[in-house]
């Protein structure tokens, strides 16, 4: 037999063996009034398809189905909570963005915009890296961080430009891109997130409302913690040295081979210039952002418009859909069973008595867990408020426990952790142990950069 087919083989079998042992570990655990059968089992179900899907032992599609049948057949919930995911306006945000992502790449506008943002970069390849960081962060400013699903194409079109595969260089590039698109909302103005902040603030402070520059004045060290991240991970793989397909000469070449746009490429224009026109005035109308995402892509379709092709929903990547769908399951589960309360029940004991800086580690560390468990927006919405009266009764402001939750969202180690990182996962260009690598180095220097800079610049501020 293939040496090469034994290794896999072994792989595959120590991968199923732990998988196996710790949920088994969990079950052990004895029951008691806080840790209750129902979250025992949450927790054994979760974390062995959790560990599936790290090791990558069975097919997304498979363990994206395989998690909310086990919640449902264990009898741990009802099929209204274990499917409940798929009434959310997430899962179909996300459809229309992988639709929309489709069609821009179909008509070659996303190649275009691709070339031009790695020529306005220089050409290089470490221009191309900080110019995916950037453009994120610009996106979210125009549409209040909005603009992640836009941001994520746009990075995928450039690894195509680049004509890279799978790899440590290709990752680094989505890397940039998803901590500018989505790991920025941890400091810019995030509606959605300031909403369910504010609700729970409001317990203890009414009227309490946070301005556009809240978190960006109390977290906003966060972007040079991604920049530093950057040019450590530049300086790891020696980019330098690396042979990248990327230099101006070329890119001025494939641009011009590119001609005129096309009326196909100035319709998706408009569709885009549509689609971050309602992005940015979602939060003046009143109407969810995600309607955007859930009606633009589909007016492709439409006669006169007629930029979308059936073809175009023959090649979706559905399987990515039902796997989004089974991660945002694990926080309405997750909710439904008393994960948050749980938390709570064992905070406050072990925390009395200590500093705020050790408190604050721990609201972050304690943010961090239930992120392997929740997604932000189920953090958000079942810990803001147990956190906020955590703080309350250590003697805490309540702000900065929040602003720790939301800190928290970013010390992440997993793509199923967060949509925007999920969906750049999603399209191939980044391998697991790489993906792993680059989280864990940005998890530590935002532990770091917290203790070291963030804390003091807090006490500075007069926060705690």
């Amino acid at each position: 037999m293939d040496i090469s087919v034994i290794n896999v083989n072994k792989k595959s079998l120590m991968g199923w063996i732990v998988c196996l042992a710790i949920p088994a570990l969990i079950a052990f655990i004895p029951i008691s009034d806080a840790f209750t059968p129902s979250l025992k089992e949450f927790l054994v179900i979760t974390i062995f398809v959790i560990l599936i899907i790290a090791m990558e032992l069975l097919p997304r599609l498979i363990s994206a189905i395989l998690l909310p049948s086990l919640y449902l057949i264990s009898g741990l919930v009802p099929a209204e909570i274990a499917f409940g995911s798929w009434t959310s306006t997430t899962v179909w945000m996300v459809l229309g963005g992988l639709i929309f992502s489709n069609i821009l790449d179909e008509t070659g506008l996303l190649t275009r915009i691709a070339y031009y943002v790695i020529r306005l970069c220089g050409g290089t390849y470490a221009g191309a890296v900080f110019g995916c960081f950037f453009i994120g962060i610009i996106l979210n400013l125009i549409t209040f961080c909005n603009g992640w699903l836009v941001a994520s194409a746009l990075v995928f079109g450039v690894c195509k430009a680049m004509d890279m595969k799978p790899s440590k260089e290709a990752s680094l590039v989505c890397f940039a891109g998803t901590i500018g698109a989505t790991g920025c909302t941890v400091c810019l103005y995030y509606p959605g997130y300031f909403s369910m902040l504010e609700v729970a603030i409001r317990e203890l402070i009414p009227n309490y409302t946070m301005s556009m520059f809240t978190s960006l004045k109390y977290n906003g060290f966060f972007i040079v913690v991604c920049v530093a991240s950057i040019l450590i991970l530049m300086k790891v793989y020696d980019t330098k040295n690396l042979k990248i397909n990327a230099n101006k000469e070329l890119f001025d070449e494939k641009y011009r081979m590119l001609g005129d746009m096309s009326i196909k490429e100035k319709k998706a224009v408009v569709m885009i210039v549509l689609l971050l026109a309602y992005l940015c005035a979602s939060s003046f109308i009143g109407l969810p952002a995600a309607y955007g995402f859930m009606a633009i892509p589909f007016l492709m379709f439409l006669p006169r418009i007629g930029i979308g092709e059936p073809e175009s929903l023959s090649r979706l990547n559905y399987s990515m859909v039902f796997f989004v769908s089974a991660c945002l399951g694990i926080g309405i589960v997750g909710a439904e069973v008393g994960f948050g309360n749980f938390l709570t029940a064992i905070a406050v004991p072990v925390l009395a008595g200590k500093s705020t800086l050790f408190v604050c580690v721990a609201f972050i560390l304690m943010g961090t867990i239930a992120n392997f468990f929740m997604t932000p927006y189920a953090m958000l919405g079942g810990l803001a408020l147990p956190f906020v009266q955590i703080a309350a009764t250590l003697g805490i402001n309540p702000i900065a426990a929040c602003m720790c939750l939301l800190y928290s969202c970013e010390l992440l180690f997993l793509p199923y952790e967060s949509a925007g990182n999920l969906i750049m996962y999603g399209y191939g260009m980044m391998p697991m142990k790489e993906f792993v690598k680059q989280m864990t180095l940005k998890a530590v220097l935002m532990l770091l950069g917290f203790i070291l800079v963030m804390y003091p610049l807090w006490n500075l501020f007069g926060l705690i």
